[in-house]
């Protein structure tokens, strides 16, 4: 009896960090389904539309890490800029549907690929070291002339965002769509949807534990909401009713902590799904949040 006890023990074990390592592993690695050469016939055809330049440009993080973007620049030239992020397991070729908009509106756009993604080097941090990359990407940007930055976001694109105001982000408004409030907290949700609200928090501490130590990163620093919560910066939530990946809890939890925040909830929209259940009101809140300098 005490064998096969022990020998059930060691099953479990074994199993409980096969599946931690699976996990986490493939959280920080998502598959690239889209690489530079799929971007680049969309992002040169967007130029052509829109009497502008697309190129693909990159800089080097502090830790080494390249990272790749890519440039829109409207004739014949621009003070505001837009740096557009996308989600999890995407490109540049997620967002660049974005830059139209923007680019007749005489923003320049800058799309980066986060870390892990596209033709960026490095892992998936969920904001502990992108959130400094986006201090990056803006420096590069005034060096190109703009003068006045705003920031969209989807999902992990928008906590990205988002967590870069804690590093001071000069960022005139920021908006985030379908953003998490914690990665902790996301985790805890999107688990215990396979394994149960009782289990998904102990392995997602566990994840967590694992990631300290194979990637040197601290997970549970992964905190949009903490990083607007004294923000002073103009900010809109964005989060779909329907949203069935990331619950709009996330986004009312974060308006909640700072009253200037702004959030609009959307009716029968799915995760980042807001521009195609109501376009026009999409558009036009995009637009008047980022209202031109003075």
């Amino acid at each position: 009896m005490r064998r096969a006890i022990w020998i059930v023990s060691t099953l479990l074990l074994l199993a409980n960090f096969a599946i931690v390592v699976l996990l986490t592993e493939f959280a920080m690695h998502p598959p690239r389904f889209r690489h530079d050469e799929d971007v680049a016939l969309p992002a040169h055809n967007i130029a052509q539309s829109t009497d502008s330049t697309a190129t693909l440009v990159s800089i080097r993080a502090p830790d080494g890490t390249a990272l790749k973007a890519w440039w829109f620049w409207p004739h014949p030239g621009a003070t505001r800029a837009v740096i557009v992020c996308h989600g999890i397991a995407d490109s540049a070729m997620g967002s660049i549907g974005f830059a139209p908009l923007f680019l007749k509106n005489g923003y320049a756009v800058l799309v980066p690929e986060s870390r892990g993604h596209g033709a960026s080097q490095g892992f998936v941090s969920f904001g502990v070291q992108e959130s400094g990359d986006i201090m990056q990407w803006l420096a590069w940007v005034k060096q190109q002339g703009p003068t006045t930055f705003y920031g969209l976001g989807e999902s992990l694109g928008g906590a990205i965002l988002l967590q870069s105001l804690a590093h001071g982000a000069d960022f005139r408004a920021v908006i985030a769509e379908s953003s998490y409030a914690s990665f902790e907290e996301i985790a805890d949700d999107r688990i215990g949807k396979t394994l149960g609200p009782v289990f998904a928090p102990l392995i997602v501490r566990e994840a967590m534990l694992y990631a300290r130590l194979r990637y040197h990163v601290d997970l549970s620093q992964a905190s949009p909401a903490a990083a607007v919560a004294h923000s002073h910066v103009p900010i809109l939530l964005i989060h779909g009713l329907a949203d069935n990946e990331t619950p709009p809890k996330h986004s009312q939890e974060m308006a909640k902590a700072n009253p200037a925040i702004q959030l609009w909830l959307v009716p029968n929209a799915i995760h980042t799904g807001a521009y195609f259940a109501d376009p026009k009101g999409f558009e036009s809140r995009i637009l008047s949040t980022f209202q031109p300098a003075p």
